[in-house]
């Protein structure tokens, strides 16, 4: 039964690619969660444990939130196609988000 639920949402990983050519390659700032029957389809930004060892988690998470609101409707579409040189998003299987 839990499995079912898990298969009714969809989660996209929010990664914000530094400009310095230095490790980490990107930095998961969050992931963007739609639950089956949410109000109005709108999805949650859940914020990323490993952003916290970041040196602005506050700024890239207000600009995350900013993202999402700015593509609504169609958000977990428009997103996915977004051009950006910093910010990518990735379809995640539901059950692989808290590993980060």
């Amino acid at each position: 039964m839990f499995l079912a639920f898990l298969e009714r949402m969809r989660v996209l990983e929010a990664r914000f690619h530094p400009r310095q050519k230095v490790a980490p390659e990107f930095v998961v700032v969050g992931h963007v969660v739609w639950e089956e029957g949410a109000l109005g389809d709108r999805p949650t930004v859940q914020p990323s444990a490993s952003l916290m060892r970041d040196g602005s988690p506050a700024t890239m998470l207000v600009k995350l939130q900013y993202l999402v609101a700015v593509t609504v409707p169609e958000t977990f579409e428009r997103l996915q196609t977004l051009k950006s040189r910093f910010w990518s998003f990735v379809e995640i299987p539901p059950f692989t988000k808290g590993a980060d």
